[in-house]
């Protein structure tokens, strides 16, 4: 498998990204931002099975990420593909947010690999069934 993993914090992201080769994945694709999660997935040329990304980024969240993929905002990315968003933050309007946006799971900071590991098997084990694109547009995603 093939995994995204984003975080704008670079110690997170090369302890999740070795999380990620720990776990089983074949490649794991680090992006610092998600306009660079964006950028790696307008490629069409790279498959990537699953997205692993912080919350809290700027200029653009982990939820506005899951966001645009959940409405098809990006070419060559299918709407179900699994995200599993990984935060510090357990406040409610984060988590409603997400569960509205249908992350496939949600883990909390500080990760360990036991965590991390469920929440993979999880968001790669299900099937999601996506719902229109109005619906996903209507999520209300307050600034990080």
């Amino acid at each position: 498998m093939n995994f995204i993993v984003a975080d704008d914090d670079t110690a997170m992201l090369e302890i999740m990204g070795g999380a990620l080769t720990t776990f089983g994945a074949q490649h794991v694709t680090k992006c610092p931002s998600g306009l660079a999660v964006i950028s790696a997935l307008s490629d069409p040329n790279n498959t990537y099975h699953c997205i692993v990304s912080d919350y809290s980024m700027s200029p653009i969240s982990g939820l506005d990420l899951l966001q645009g993929i959940r409405m098809g905002r990006y070419e060559h990315v299918p709407r179900e593909l699994p995200f599993v968003m990984v935060t510090v933050s357990g406040k409610e309007d984060v988590v409603k947010a997400a569960l509205a946006l249908d992350v496939s799971a949600y883990v909390m900071k500080p990760i360990n690999q036991q965590a991390l590991n469920k929440a993979l098997n999880r968001a790669t084990s299900k099937l999601m069934v996506a719902k229109s694109p109005e619906d996903y547009a209507a999520v209300t995603i307050l600034s990080v």
